[in-house]
């Protein structure tokens, strides 16, 4: 897991001690762990709404600052910003936000790989996603841990490049946009000795597999098992990514308890492939938890019953996005 140090300028102990105890909350559910360190010391920085000297000397830091404002202030024009008081999620949102612009970022040294060009070139022309998918699913949770710091995937349209160390992918920004709405047939990741060219932009690994997943078979991927019990550890972090109604009911559905596949359709009345999509995606992402364990089966739900728990997890998802009801 990734170390990254995070300092507090201008803001009192209450409010850094309730960052640090959602950090801790938070520990282990996402790929970077943070730590309290002093502003010189720190990766990243939270600093108060405030203009004193002790703000004053941070701002024009190289360090990524986190603007901390209080909910009856205007919303400040910084990059990045945080209401007070503070809640998980909009805190986890904006840390990985933040923790994207760590990773490196600038190389001028032609990329090289362990394979010869043409070698490369020849996969790319047949690539399929699936074998992108497996072979990401081997690296990440494989027998054996990634050997290498970085890999490459060659497709039709340019690279995408894994930083195995904090699993995130690197691409050209016009090619993450054309994924998107595209399938840009990336081929499997092979080790390389690089890291990404300049100009590239980092892109979480949730929102590579939520892209990936609508071009995937049918149905979930080789390693889950339809029988499982799936229960998601937090939130995905959507950013601009297209997402439904649906796709947001299973966020709030999938928290409450592990639910099996057949019981998940059965609440949501969501699509299977929009359901098989979204458990993919966030298995792969390490955000579902999933086992064969203690499976509890829920009664038979008639229709009205599951209107009206599909209506109560609409209501608190409204609630838990601060939307009126």
């Amino acid at each position: 897991m990734k170390q990254q140090r995070l300092g507090f300028v201008g803001l009192g102990d209450d409010t850094a001690s309730a960052c640090l105890s959602m950090l801790k909350i938070m520990d282990g559910r996402s790929g970077i762990s943070w730590s309290l360190s002093d502003p010189d010391a720190a990766d990243v920085l939270m600093v108060a709404n405030e203009s004193t000297d002790e703000t004053r000397r941070w701002e024009h830091t190289s360090k990524p600052r986190i603007v901390v404002y209080h909910h009856n202030e205007p919303k400040p024009s910084a990059s990045h910003v945080l209401q007070h008081p503070f809640r998980v999620m909009q805190l986890l949102s904006v840390l990985e936000d933040v923790a994207s612009l760590l990773a490196p970022t600038q190389s001028q040294t032609p990329l090289k790989t362990d394979l010869p060009p043409s070698s490369i070139q020849a996969g790319a022309e047949a690539a399929d996603v699936g074998e992108f998918w497996d072979s990401l699913h081997e690296l990440l949770y494989g027998d054996f841990p990634a050997a290498a710091h970085w890999y490459v995937a060659q497709s039709d349209e340019g690279e995408l490049w894994l930083d195995a160390r904090s699993r995130r992918f690197m691409a050209d920004p016009l090619l993450l946009k054309r994924m998107m709405h595209h399938n840009i047939r990336p081929g499997v990741l092979r080790a390389c000795n690089a890291p990404a060219t300049e100009g590239a932009v980092a892109c979480s690994l949730f929102a590579m597999s939520w892209m990936i997943t609508p071009h995937l078979p049918a149905g979930l991927s080789s390693w889950i098992s339809a029988d499982s019990a799936f229960q998601l550890l937090r939130w995905p972090s959507f950013g601009s990514l297209a997402k439904s109604r649906s796709d947001l009911t299973l966020c709030a559905l999938l928290t409450k308890k592990a639910l099996t596949r057949d019981q998940v359709l059965s609440l949501s009345q969501a699509a299977e492939d929009d359901t098989d999509r979204f458990i993919n995606a966030c298995a792969m992402s390490g955000l579902m938890r999933y086992d064969k364990a203690d499976l509890q089966t829920l009664p038979g739900v008639s229709a009205e019953a599951a209107g009206s728990r599909f209506g109560g997890l609409i209501k608190g998802l409204r609630s838990r996005l601060g939307l009126s009801a």
